[in-house]
């Protein structure tokens, strides 16, 4: 009844179950198996004949009905506490204490072995019971019965009963094995089990033990290896490294006194490192595939290695089906395009707003007019309150749009690391598509001629003034009278013209953004990297797009006139000080002060022209002119100390723009062909520097579309909230459009208990940086580079220059105030509300973003030197640290 792991030669899988089988096996084959032994199926028999259980539970199986589930489960609880009940016989229990001596430690794990488990056609994967760092003999009899018991599960019997598996012809052994105090443990499949790649293994991966990934309480580390010999065990390459927002870990409890396991969470750096080394992810791959020949089919294999890096094999099985890895689909998603429009939080109103017309007429009207066919329609994700793209529908934009020469690493930002099937060095070499690209410039002509680079940018400037300037004066009067009769139609019907209107801004700027910024901004770089050289293109590429004039420019250099107002009056500065940022508005409202009264009036041209601008894009946060307090939060930080003359700053910049674009062109034209190439490369410099100015208007008029919303929906909210429908006026923010809809339909239809789970998690998240990347919801990052010990870092460079200074980090806006003259900001994004302040900068360090992203584009203008993309940047970095930022090569470097 008892049977070392080590002596199983003549026993077979009706006396110790599938798992003991294959574990024997490898031992056999001197694979790494942790010590151990096995309550063979005698002793289940035994146990059951002595305790007079087989009657009961052939009983309880002749009246079951698998149709309906409160029957089985009954069955199924009645089995279980008549076998916990029960008594092992006295002579099992005293094998088991001679065998349990006789191992080299007393923590052992406790694991269930049926005969009818890990089968070619059925793996049971999951079903029964396993019980891990069990310390005393008494624990170890305990969970015997328990493993006995989980074979009775109505799980377990329903799996049986579906797979045509005889009840009562499934037995049960019992594996006891020295306990592996494993410093990171997982799984690995030895073919690719998504895509039957049979020369790929994935290994998925987190700290401690792998009871976190089998149990899926956290998102592992994943591992992609090409194999370059099936057969033999050739060479093995990491094509793909997943860093996995794993957040928790399990461990061994360590107490003397106490058994089992705890979870415990990972810090910041643990969760952002790999779980693995290159050498452990190599060697693993190597024995599993040793165990593939050896077992003479694809395995599914769990691991770990100890604290002394010693890899073990805890089990062995055959890949049985898809399901190996769950996950909830097989799409990839990515954060990196959402910077564009979504850097915040955001509720599933925002979403439908926003993401409808993006996905409709950015995306897939405009596939139909291109004439592709094969583009997923599926664009957006809303995932913890974040916003995420659809990485297949990216990846054939690229392959469709955009040559080889021209995807830098701003653009391959938006993939992940790697040579897997997203990975950014695919991305990279994936094949041009040219024919396909001149079809569909064909068709824009035919079907959507503004759609060309010469007509979307004018045309989009006489549609915000000719239609969309109408509109919102129309807008507001309407909403006013609406509003006052309380008529819900009325303003449910004004939302929906709300959306009509800006039908033209999205077939407008799913050009200008999409294929003309993006398009002529990445074609410049290339340019001026095929005449200059790399190194000359870093350094003139931003200036040569900096110094333009712009809504974003326009609204910072109004703010800095205001600011210059307050410093003008040590008086109204004293006050703008003094006063809470919260009361100060009123305070100017009422004060008799004429010097007050003059920056009042000033103050209130500033709301005229740019309130319905604020610090982010969602829908639910409020607007300048609702909460002047940010204004007054910025304009604290731009009265600090001596002023800088924006003006003179703007006009230096510009100087410097135009003497390095001359010394470009001198360069270029002094070369073979250099008047052609020269005239190339400056009609490409108009472009790029064209849509730049367009990128930023079609967000100002976003803005104020965003603004008029908040508005229209908050009055449908108040008159919902008197109905009794909403608890809080704001609540209309955390439902989806066609659930407002049917409330509207339907005035009784509750969702109460959606909206506050909806408000919970928007709230959680509200200031995290998510995950960067999704599949499905396996949340991972790019593999994380620096510890809180590293003291140097490389981003993306953004905005030129080199300096040393304070660090002073940022995590919301109202923070805002507490940043000081020339010290270097560090955010984990911008927003335009957050850019007024940057003419106080030293510098910028973002975790997010790209060369072109809002904190970029204005830290040109201010010639403040930025570097972005450094993840995890707000946790490395600490106020008051000294450090080097250089925005020619990217680079940010601690001061010991």
């Amino acid at each position: 009844m008892i049977v070392n792991l080590k002596n199983t030669e003549k026993r077979d899988i009706t006396d110790l179950g599938g798992k003991a089988v294959s574990l024997s096996k490898l031992i056999r084959n001197d694979f790494p198996v942790p010590d151990g032994f096995v309550v063979t199926t005698e002793a289940y028999s035994l146990f059951l004949k002595n305790n007079d259980l087989i009657e009961i539970i052939n009983n309880k199986l002749s009246s079951i009905n698998y149709t309906n589930h409160d029957i089985i489960e009954n069955c199924s609880n009645e089995i279980q506490e008549a076998i916990n009940k029960g008594n092992l016989p006295t002579v099992v229990i005293e094998r088991i204490k001679e065998a349990y001596d006789n191992l080299y430690t007393t923590n052992v794990a406790v694991r269930s072995s049926a005969t009818a488990e890990d089968l070619p056609t059925a793996s049971f994967a999951g079903q029964y019971d396993t019980f891990l760092n069990l310390k005393t003999l008494g624990q170890v009899t305990q969970h015997i019965k328990s493993c006995y018991a989980s074979l009775w599960t109505s799980r377990a019997m329903v799996y049986r009963y579906e797979n045509r598996i005889p009840q009562s012809d499934v037995k049960l052994a019992v594996i006891i094995q020295e306990m592996i105090s494993a410093k990171s443990a997982g799984v690995l499949f030895t073919m690719n089990p998504i895509s039957m790649n049979k020369k790929e293994l994935v290994i998925e991966s987190n700290y401690g033990l792998g009871e976190s990934i089998v149990s899926g309480q956290c998102s592992p580390d994943q591992f992609l290896v090409k194999r370059e010999s099936h057969h033999g065990l050739g060479e093995f390459m990491i094509v793909d490294t997943q860093i996995g927002k794993k957040n928790v870990a399990v461990y061994p409890k360590t107490l003397e006194a106490e058994s089992g396991t705890m979870l415990t969470e990972l810090t910041e750096n643990e969760n952002k490192c790999s779980s693995l080394t290159n050498q452990q992810i190599i060697r693993l791959s190597q024995i599993s595939s040793q165990i593939e020949r050896i077992f003479k089919a694809p395995q599914d294999i769990e691991w770990a290695i100890d604290q002394d890096d010693k890899i073990y094999i805890l089990q062995s099985r055959p890949i049985t089906s898809l399901e190996s890895i769950k996950h909830e689909d097989d799409v990839y998603w990515t954060r990196g395009y959402s910077d564009d429009y979504w850097n915040d939080c955001c509720t599933p109103l925002f979403f439908d707003l926003l993401g409808d017309p993006l996905t409709n007429i950015v995306s897939v009207e405009l596939n139909n007019i291109m004439g592709y066919k094969d583009i997923d329609t599926n664009l957006l994700k809303l995932y913890h309150g974040h916003v995420y793209f659809n990485l297949n529908v990216l990846r054939n934009r690229v392959k469709y749009e955009i040559p080889k020469i021209f995807r830098n690493e701003d653009l391959l930002n938006y993939f992940p690391e790697g040579s897997g099937h997203y990975g950014k060095e695919t991305m990279k070499n994936l094949p041009f598509r040219i024919f396909r690209r001149i079809f569909s410039e064909v068709r824009i002509m035919i079907f959507d001629p503004n759609g060309s680079m010469s007509k979307t940018a004018p045309t989009y400037y006489e549609w915000s003034k000719t239609e969309f300037e109408p509109f919102c004066k129309e807008f507001d009067l309407r909403l006013e009278r609406l509003s006052k009769n309380g008529d819900l139609l009325g303003l449910a019907d004004l939302a929906y013209k709300l959306d009509r209107v800006m039908v033209s801004h999205y077939r407008l700027i799913r050009y200008g953004l999409a294929v003309h910024n993006i398009g002529m901004n990445l074609m410049l770089q290339y340019l001026l990297t095929k005449f200059l050289g790399k190194e000359d293109s870093l350094h003139y590429y931003p200036i040569l797009i900096s110094g333009l004039e712009h809504k974003l420019t326009e609204t910072n250099d109004d703010l800095r006139y205001l600011a210059s107002i307050i410093q003008k009056s040590p008086e109204l500065e004293s006050i703008i000080n003094e006063q809470d940022s919260q009361d100060l508005y009123a305070y100017i409202s009422s004060s008799k002060n004429p010097k007050v009264q003059n920056f009042y009036k000033e103050f209130n041209g500033f709301l005229d022209k740019f309130g319905e601008r604020g610090f982010t894009r969602e829908v639910f946060y409020p607007r300048w002119n609702e909460e002047p307090r940010y204004l007054f939060d910025i304009l604290k930080t731009l009265i600090k100390g001596k002023d800088r003359d924006y003006r003179e700053i703007k006009e230096k910049q510009l100087k410097y723009r135009e003497k390095i674009e001359k010394l470009v062109e001198a360069k270029i034209r002094s070369q073979r062909f250099g008047l052609i190439k020269w005239l190339l490369c400056s009609k490409i410099l108009d472009s790029a520097r064209t849509y730049l100015i367009f990128r930023e208007g079609q967000r100002y008029n976003l803005d104020r579309w965003t603004y008029r919303n908040r508005k229209v929906y908050l009055e449908i909210g108040k008159i919902f909230k008197q109905k009794g429908i909403l608890k809080d006026t704001d609540d209309i923010f955390f439902l989806h459009r066609r659930e407002i809809k049917k409330i509207l339909d339907q005035p009784d239809v509750e969702f109460t208990s959606i909206i506050k789970k909806r408000r919970d998690v928007f709230f959680k998240y509200e200031y995290t940086i998510p995950p960067k990347f999704l599949h499905g919801s396996r949340e991972f990052d790019d593999l994380f580079q620096y510890d809180q010990e590293s003291l140097s870092f490389k981003g993306i460079p953004a905005s030129q220059g080199i300096l040393t200074s304070k660090i002073r980090v940022i995590n919301k806006i109202e923070e805002i105030s507490s940043v000081q003259i020339g010290e270097i900001l560090v955010v984990p994004k911008t927003d335009p509300g957050w850019t007024p302040v940057f003419s106080k900068l030293g510098g910028l360090i973002t975790e997010t973003g790209g060369i072109l992203s809002h904190g970029a584009v204005v830290s040109r203008e201010y010639g403040v030197p930025a570097v972005t993309n450094i993840i995890n940047a707000c946790q490395l970095f600490k106020t008051g640290q000294v450090v080097t930022i250089n925005g020619y090569n990217g680079t940010v470097v601690i001061k010991k």
